[in-house]
């Protein structure tokens, strides 16, 4: 088990949601935080509820802005990779543009803080077992690509490709790497993912519900987390018949274009 108290932890897109509640709840066990995201004024105001945390003002999508981040704190021994964004829109939709934004930030900005990362964690001591961790926060919809949100679903599935590999390359280094699948969660990621909408039956879950189940994989560090235990098994299900899921999803589909129109083509505000 590793200890919280004194870790000294790095997570980006701290600015809100997952990664304030991360903040708060890892600030409470008595481990440093250091705050990163573009959002420099709620960074500030979140430092101001957690004294003694660190503010670095990072754009994930800019490899140089992540390699200064880490550089920044050559002491950090658990690094949560969080930022990303949502776009609802269909494949023959999505522009290539949106493709390139949701890949920079999603998937790019998570290996640029990764490949940053490394190093310095390799130089870390031993502690309780781990030099450290990389934890990476992905998403349900890694493991079934969400209709009108497809492309997003494969930013979040390479990261879990992304996690998968890594952790064993870096077994022998005793760097722990874990992702994290989180459900529909109340945050204000629908009201900035251009176009989302969750279901009125989906099932929810509270960032606070989320930062508990990251926290206990990092005290016991684990391959994933699945904050909503069933949806892993639901999932799982699918894989082995995955007819079932998509005749889910063109019910739903089909009432969400019955409520209103898709979107037209835009680019990410």
């Amino acid at each position: 088990m590793r200890e919280l108290k004194g870790m000294t932890v790095v997570i980006t897109g701290a600015s809100s949601g997952i990664g304030a509640a991360l903040a708060r709840a890892l600030h409470a066990s008595g481990a440093h935080v250091v705050l990163a995201a573009r959002r420099l004024e709620r960074l500030q105001a979140l430092a101001r509820e957690l004294p003694g945390s660190r503010v670095i003002e990072t754009d994930v999508t800019d490899p140089a802005a992540c390699s200064a981040l880490l550089a920044a704190v050559p002491e950090a021994d658990t690094v949560i990779c969080n930022a990303g964004y949502g776009l609802a829109r269909t494949i023959c939709d999505t522009t290539a543009a949106e493709w390139l934004d949701l890949l920079k930030t999603n998937l790019l900005g998570t290996t640029a803080c990764i490949v940053a990362a490394v190093p310095q964690l390799r130089q870390r001591p031993v502690r309780d077992g781990w030099r450290g961790q990389i934890v990476i926060v992905s998403s349900a919809l890694a493991r079934r690509g969400r209709p009108a949100g497809g492309a997003y679903s494969a930013t979040k599935a390479a990261q879990l490709s992304v996690a998968e590999a890594l952790r064993v390359e870096l077994a022998e280094d005793a760097i722990a790497v874990t992702s994290v699948h989180p459900i529909a969660t109340d945050t204000e990621f629908t009201s900035i993912a251009v176009g989302w909408k969750n279901g009125a039956r989906e099932p929810r879950q509270s960032a606070e519900l989320v930062a508990r189940r990251i926290i206990a994989a990092i005290v016991r560090p684990r391959p994933e987390v699945w904050p909503h235990r069933l949806s892993r098994w639901g999932l799982s299900l699918a894989t082995l018949w995955p007819s079932l899921l998509d005749r889910y999803f063109r019910r739903r589909l089909k009432a969400e274009h019955s409520a209103r129109p898709l979107l037209p083509r835009q680019g990410v505000p």
